[in-house]
């Protein structure tokens, strides 16, 4: 009798893991970070924790639990960190949209910047080419004059 109970046991045990296939569970797990430690997905953690909580995984898919309904019960078990990226609600909305302002502000401040450093270099161009106009004069002056000596010679 016990090895009866022991063998349905095992079967209800290995029932989730022979309907739901690895590659669910680690989509799921893949959308979830650890609890325990920082900045490490579930599906790469190797904690004992993390086991127990893709078996979970696994367990709820095969009651056909959705991919949302999974996050929404790890998130009352371990608190919104487990998502690892804030939801998009109230204060967090900052967090999504600070760096793509930030990086547009400072696209602009360089484009203004580029802009007024070439602007100061065309204007330093244009008086250096005015100057170099009056020095090629004289360079005129004198390559001439070469020219009528270096005739003399031939």
């Amino acid at each position: 009798m016990f090895g009866f109970a022991a063998s349905a046991i095992a079967q209800d045990g290995a029932s989730p893991a022979s309907t739901v296939s690895p590659n669910d569970v680690k989509e799921v797990s893949k959308q979830l970070w650890c609890p325990l430690c920082s900045g490490v997905r579930l599906d790469a953690c190797e904690l004992k924790a993390c086991e127990q909580m893709r078996d979970v995984i696994a367990v709820k898919l095969s009651e056909g639990d959705s991919d949302q309904e999974i996050k929404d019960y790890f998130v009352a078990q371990y608190g919104p960190q487990v998502l690892g990226e804030p939801p998009l609600e109230g204060f967090n909305w900052l967090a999504w949209i600070l760096p793509v302002v930030v990086m547009i502000g400072g696209g602009v401040f360089l484009w203004f910047r580029a802009r007024s450093m070439i602007g100061g270099r065309t204007q330093e161009a244009t008086a250096g080419a005015a100057n170099s106009s009056a020095a090629s004069d004289s360079e005129d002056e004198y390559g001439r004059k070469l020219d009528e000596e270096l005739k003399h010679y031939d």
